[in-house]
């Protein structure tokens, strides 16, 4: 009897802790993502970031660094969605609106990418002036 109430509160710790936002397993698998990333190992940083967004779907910063490691894995459509999620979430984010002025640029359409560098600069990214300064010729 005592080993199956053992078991029984054991299974619903278990069901508790995995179920539901857990903001403090999201970080954990966040940064765990983030070693992946800057260790280039693209595929394992996007699976550690997922199970960072299952356990929180507002980490903006989870849909960031995902939108960067499949950037690096040449999926742009990916990484832009997900950029637009982590603005959705938190819209005065600088690194989402850099990082999609750099898509846009990267495929000659100064116009956008001026719109987004403007962004990322008014939401206080470092380091914009040469980018903004690209785009005092398409205005």
């Amino acid at each position: 009897m005592k080993k199956t109430l053992f078991f029984t509160s054991l299974t619903a710790l278990f069901l508790m802790l995995s179920c539901g936002p857990n903001p403090e397993k999201s970080r954990l698998y966040l940064d765990k993502g983030i070693d992946y990333l800057f260790a280039s190992q693209f595929d394992e940083a996007i699976g550690f970031f997922d199970k960072a967004i299952e356990c929180d779907e507002t980490n903006f910063e989870a849909y960031y660094y995902r939108g960067c490691a499949y950037s690096n894995n040449f999926r742009n459509d990916m990484a832009l969605k997900d950029w637009n999620k982590a603005i959705e979430l938190k819209p005065d984010y600088p690194n989402p609106y850099f990082n999609i002025g750099l898509i846009y640029k990267m495929h000659n359409d100064n116009s956008m990418a001026c719109y987004y560098f403007k962004l990322a600069e008014k939401y206080g990214r470092e380091n914009m002036t040469d980018y903004v300064k690209f785009c005092d010729y398409y205005e």
